[in-house]
């Protein structure tokens, strides 16, 4: 999932099918990659992801996510077979899911995409990577003739899972609000930098809320390569890598907390290497208020730029 392919939000229609486990329906997704063109290989006419166009195929936080077929040419009576596995982390856990064979394949038309929801180990998971996803042309549902004309597009369509919003209880009331000007860190969509419940405690989730420069919890600054809130440094939790959340933590000078922060574009790149470059990320080009920053792969797009 290279995010700097992600496209506008699209409305795929389809007949609904369950074989083996999957779902053909209708679906209204926020984020889709750039399709994946098929290709004759080996007698087949068919197209696999991840591939050297979209080598990266994880998603973060996502609530479904569908593989979707659109015929651009061939007979009407075309079938398409699609595979996968989808190797998913929540929390500590892991595991992967995988639908190694569908028989029968689905039937396709020229104009009426096949739209397959792919199982997922976990209820919005963290992060989920999808692996040998194969879409192929058959004659037949019984996908045993490989189809010998046509050609057709197949891209990732996911659905972010939602964040509720924070909500004041009354064992950790809301501060008063401030009356002073603090300094403020804008990213995607007008929303900024928060500390959650301008909290300063180790593990205080760094979140982006509306932008108010009198609002204490949205108090920064950035000085010898420290993002600070309250004395304490935003930070790589557990120090992984692309995915991982950012949450404060006392200020110690490891590399998880230090950062370059670009002046051309305003990423917050991280001065760990060991996971290679990763910046400071709204995942999904989230807009929703409470949604937790993380880190990802530096691709230079509009929800890795703060100012």
């Amino acid at each position: 999932m290279r995010k700097s392919r992600r496209l506008a939000a699209a409305l795929v229609v389809s007949a609904l099918v369950a074989a083996g486990g999957i779902t053909v329906g209708l679906v209204a997704n926020a984020n889709q990659q750039a399709p994946c063109p098929s290709a004759v290989t080996n007698g087949l006419i068919t197209c696999t992801l991840p591939n050297s166009t979209n080598p990266d195929t994880t998603i973060n936080t996502p609530s479904a996510i569908q593989a979707v077929v659109t015929l651009g040419s061939g007979s009407p009576a075309q079938f398409v077979l699609i595979t996968y596995s989808v190797f998913c982390s929540q929390g500590g856990n892991s595991a992967t899911t995988s639908n190694p064979t569908t028989n029968p394949a689905l039937a396709i038309a020229v104009g009426s995409p096949v739209t397959v929801t792919l199982k997922l180990a976990y209820t919005n998971p963290d992060s989920c990577s999808v692996t040998n996803l194969t879409a192929t042309l058959y004659t037949s549902a019984a996908a045993t003739t490989a189809s010998t004309s046509g050609s057709f597009e197949m891209l990732l369509d996911w659905t972010p899972a939602a964040t509720p919003t924070p909500t004041a209880t009354s064992s950790s009331p809301p501060p008063p609000p401030p009356t002073h000007h603090v300094s403020t860190i804008k990213g995607y969509g007008n929303k900024c930098l928060d500390a959650k419940g301008n909290s300063s405690a180790n593990g205080t989730k760094v979140i982006i809320w509306s932008c108010n420069s009198s609002d204490s919890a949205q108090g920064w600054s950035y000085s010898s390569g420290e993002l600070k809130h309250n004395g304490h440094c935003a930070n790589i939790q557990g120090n992984g890598g692309s995915g991982s959340k950012l949450v404060l933590w006392t200020c110690n000078g490891a590399s998880n907390e230090r950062w370059f922060h670009t002046g051309s574009n305003g990423e917050f790149v991280s001065a760990g290497t060991a996971h290679g470059l990763l910046c400071v990320d709204d995942p999904g080009y989230s807009k929703t208020n409470g949604t937790q920053l993380t880190v990802y792969r530096c691709h230079n797009t509009a929800n890795q730029h703060w100012s």
